[in-house]
């Protein structure tokens, strides 16, 4: 009966050490590819996710109501709730016959719920900052209205028109015309804002006058505080703003880098442009 010699037992050694060394390669190449593949499609999402967010907040907000701050890391505007035509508002120098309580409009569609809101006619008629500062007169309501249910003011309507009342019965004149009699209700200004290496989403902290001040009005919790991305690259969000002007709508730019927590190397870069629309 042959045996193996020693020299057959050293080749066959050799040869499956040099096999098994390049299955384990195979296989540790596999899983950092699958890993790094994993986390780049993470940072995708992330990235994808959040520019959706924004993007789709930016498209709704009242024409004219977009202010940037100077650090270029805050955006803020009014979010538009619904829109009509109106038929008759009270100006400032309407006849005294006219009431100062409500405002005629076109009745919104039968499945469109009537928010609650501030009014707002002609947002072009003053500064940007004037639309933070509501007074009466003024092209933004000092009062919330909501559709008259009580039926209250329900003379001389036709079957497409309702009322929107203010709150409290209270008065309010507008200072001047929409040139397509467009009627916005709009809520409380809301904002977009990098902190470290978070975007949140702040809402319900009122009226600030000055943009550069809208950070300390912030509310630091839930619900008034939502956190939209972390893993934002520090100081990296930035957001410029061109008004409407009479050929073209207004934009918002923003730009954002992200990191991959695991790996710092890893970035995505995001460069969008929102129009929002110059409906007067």
């Amino acid at each position: 009966m042959r045996g193996f010699t020693l020299i057959e037992i050293l080749i066959v050694i050799v040869v499956l050490s040099v096999l098994a060394v390049g299955s384990v390669k195979f296989i540790s190449f596999s899983a950092e590819g699958y890993v790094a593949t994993a986390r780049r499609a993470s940072l995708g999402a992330t990235g994808s996710i959040t520019a959706e967010k924004l993007n789709r907040a930016l498209r709704n907000a009242l024409p004219n109501s977009v202010r940037v701050n100077s650090a270029g890391n805050c955006v803020e505007f009014m979010p538009v709730l619904a829109s009509s035509a109106y038929r008759q508002i009270p100006l400032s120098y309407s006849p005294t016959v006219i009431s100062r309580q409500y405002i005629k409009a076109v009745k919104l569609a039968a499945n469109f719920n009537n928010p609650a809101g501030r009014l707002v006619v002609y947002s072009y008629a003053t500064p940007v900052d004037s639309l933070y500062q509501p007074v009466n007169p003024g092209v933004i309501s000092t009062l919330d209205a909501s559709l008259d249910n009580t039926g209250s003011f329900d003379a001389d309507l036709s079957d497409n028109e309702i009322y929107y009342v203010f709150n409290g019965a209270g008065n309010f004149e507008f200072i001047a015309e929409s040139p397509q009699k467009r009627l916005f209700i709009v809520s409380t200004p809301v904002a977009f804002c990098q902190q470290g290496t978070q975007l949140f989403y702040y809402r319900n902290y009122g009226y600030v006058s000055n943009v550069q001040n809208i950070g300390a009005a912030f509310a630091g919790n839930v619900p008034n505080r939502l956190l939209i991305a972390d893993g934002l690259q520090a100081n990296s969000l930035k957001f410029s703003y061109t008004p409407a002007s009479l050929r073209r709508n207004a934009l918002v730019s923003y730009e954002l880098t992200l990191l991959d927590a695991s790996n710092a190397a890893e970035t995505l870069n995001i460069n969008q442009a929102v129009q929002v629309r110059n409906v007067p």
